[in-house]
């Protein structure tokens, strides 16, 4: 006998927590949380950005509830990895160190969410995702 599947909604809102779960675990010794770590990456990704800027590229993970863009940043100012200046947000040099000692354990943590699954698994999920995303979203005319 099998199991009947739950509605879409209910495996999204799991795993968010879930995935965020694991990165409150992975990332308890270097006193990082997913968001901690979604700006450091940004900001090692991109380089110095403005907080509009920065705001508007994690809008898309950062739901009503979660900690805000300058909590965040507060928190990552005042523990020496971000530095400000004017508007303008940027790794320091202890912030880049923590990215990059940090960066092989999110890794393995995406490992650990794709075990058992192909990449294209993955590609055909996200693909899913994205045509769902679309079909929903006023004014999008993806075909």
């Amino acid at each position: 006998m099998t199991t009947p599947l739950k509605p879409i909604g209910y495996y999204l809102k799991a795993l968010d927590a879930l995935i965020t779960e694991d990165f409150a675990r992975t990332l308890s010794a270097y006193e990082l949380t997913r968001r901690d770590w979604q700006v450091l990456n940004s900001l090692e990704l991109q380089g110095p950005l403005t907080r509009p800027e920065l705001s508007r590229l994690l809008r898309p993970f950062w739901g009503p509830g979660a900690r805000t863009l300058d909590e965040v940043a507060g928190a990552l100012i005042a523990r020496g990895r971000l530095t400000a200046d004017g508007d303008t947000l940027a790794l320091t040099e202890a912030g880049r160190r923590t990215h990059a000692e940090v960066a092989g354990l999110v890794e393995a943590g995406r490992a650990r969410l794709m075990r058992g699954l192909t990449d294209d698994d993955y590609l055909r999920t996200v693909t899913v995702l994205d045509r769902m995303t679309a079909n929903l979203t006023p004014g999008c005319s993806r075909a």
